[in-house]
């Protein structure tokens, strides 16, 4: 996003293929159609640095949780490892793309503090934050960056127990 950059997240979204021109009906309900040109598309708002490390940041995300720990690839034709740093980068997961959504979107795990994240969740958030588009003013703060990832409950409890002190 141009103001927000990575520091927004949607929890539905609707894409309709259209055209190159929309139609809407006209406000007096006649049912004319008006003509509305489609908007230009956004430039791009990142530097070519940011979208150097962004790049280097998502691969090795990627090859931490979709490689095996040799590096091959667990599925036909993946190939999303990062092979020109020839850097080794630990233990990897080992899992398909099926199973790397369900972890980054659907899995409840413990962390309610960075030791507790697990460490191939953390390349996620380090990507995040690699952009610096709306980073000073709309980066979640510590509690919500960790809910967001890991779906913890325990952070949701802690928070609740933090505003209600506050309040009393």
């Amino acid at each position: 996003h141009p103001v927000h950059g990575t520091w927004m997240a949607f929890r539905a979204l609707v894409i309709f293929e259209m055209e190159s021109t929309s139609y809407l009906n006209d406000s007096d309900g006649s049912g004319s159609a008006v003509h509305v040109p489609l908007p230009p598309p956004c430039p791009c708002p990142l530097s070519q640095d940011e979208m150097k490390e962004a790049k280097k940041i998502f691969d090795y995300a990627l090859e931490l949780n979709t490689s095996s720990s040799d590096g091959s690839s667990q599925e036909e034709g993946n190939t999303n490892t990062n092979n020109t740093t020839g850097r080794s980068y630990g233990t990897q997961s080992n899992k398909t793309w099926d199973e790397l959504c369900t972890f980054l979107h659907h899995q409840v795990c413990k962390g309610s503090d960075w030791e507790e994240v697990p460490e191939s969740m953390k390349p996620w958030i380090e990507l995040r934050n690699a952009i610096s588009v709306g980073r000073s003013d709309w980066k979640y703060d510590e509690a919500q960056l960790l809910y967001h990832y890991t779906k913890d409950p325990n952070i949701l409890r802690r928070e609740l127990d933090r505003v209600h002190c506050v309040n009393k």
